[in-house]
C-alpha cells in the first residue's frame, strides 16, 4: 500500500512517432528540384523539347488515342465527315463522334474534310497516358481551306505548373513536412516530362524515396502515448 502510494501509478511515456532522420528525404528534395529545373527548361522551349520527348516515348512503344467532335456552328453535331490523321482515316459517326487508338505521339496533322463545310488541318499534340478530346466547329464556307497550326503556349503553362508542384514537394521533402503533398507532389511531377523524359524518370524515383522514408515526415504528429 505505502510502495504504491508512494510511487503513484504508473507514468504514461511518450514516444517519438518519428523515425531517426536521415538524409534520404533531403535526397528526394534535391531531385524534385532537379525535376523543377529540368521542367522550367522544357517550357521555355517547349515545341521542340516535347516532340524529342516524345518521340523517346514513341521508341519505347506508347501510343497514344484520340476522340473528337464535329460540329457545325449551331452546335449541332455533323455525321459522315472525313477525318484523316496521319495514315488513319475515318467517318465520323451519327453521333458526330471520331474515335481512334494506337496513334504515334507528339505534333500530329489532323484533317477535316466536307463538301458542305470549310475543310480543316489542324496540327494537334498526341500525349501518352491521356486520350486528345476536343469539339472542332466547322464554318458554313465550303471549298475552302482553314489551316490552324499547334499553339504550344497551353503546353507551357501545363509544364510550368507540374514544374511548380515539383517544386513544392521538394520544399515538403526538405523540411520533412506533409508527407501527402510530398508524395501527391512527386506523383505529378512525373508528368513534367523534361528533355528526353528525364524528368519524368527522376520524379519516379523520388516518390519512389519518399515513400520509402515516409516515417520520417512530421505530419503535426509530436508523437504518440502508450
Amino acid at each position: 500500500m505505502r510502495l504504491s502510494a508512494l510511487n503513484g501509478e504508473p507514468r504514461k511515456t511518450v514516444l517519438s512517432s518519428i523515425k531517426p532522420k536521415t538524409n534520404i528525404p533531403r535526397f528526394a528534395a534535391i531531385i524534385l528540384a532537379i525535376v523543377f529545373i529540368i521542367g522550367v527548361s522544357t517550357a521555355a522551349f517547349s515545341e521542340s523539347f516535347i516532340e524529342s520527348s516524345l518521340d523517346v516515348a514513341s521508341l519505347a512503344g506508347l501510343t497514344g488515342s484520340i476522340k473528337i467532335l464535329v460540329t457545325d456552328q449551331s452546335n449541332e453535331s455533323i455525321s459522315d465527315v472525313n477525318v484523316k490523321i496521319n495514315d488513319i482515316s475515318g467517318k465520323t459517326n451519327s453521333q458526330g463522334y471520331f474515335s481512334v487508338d494506337n496513334i504515334e505521339l507528339g505534333i500530329q496533322e489532323l484533317e477535316i474534310l466536307t463538301s458542305n463545310y470549310r475543310n480543316q488541318t489542324r496540327e494537334i499534340l498526341i500525349p501518352p497516358f491521356f486520350k486528345y478530346e476536343s469539339t472542332i466547329v466547322l464554318e458554313d464556307e465550303s471549298g475552302k481551306i482553314k489551316n490552324i497550326d499547334f499553339n504550344s503556349s497551353g503546353c507551357t503553362i501545363i509544364l510550368l505548373i507540374f514544374s511548380i508542384i515539383a517544386l513544392i514537394g521538394s520544399i515538403a521533402c526538405f523540411k520533412r513536412q506533409h508527407f501527402d503533398i510530398a508524395i501527391v507532389s512527386s506523383f505529378i511531377a512525373i508528368f513534367s516530362f523534361g528533355f528526353f523524359l528525364i524528368g519524368s524518370i527522376l520524379a519516379i524515383i523520388a516518390f519512389i524515396i519518399i515513400f520509402w522514408s515516409k516515417d520520417e515526415f512530421e505530419n503535426g504528429k509530436k508523437g504518440k502515448i502508450f
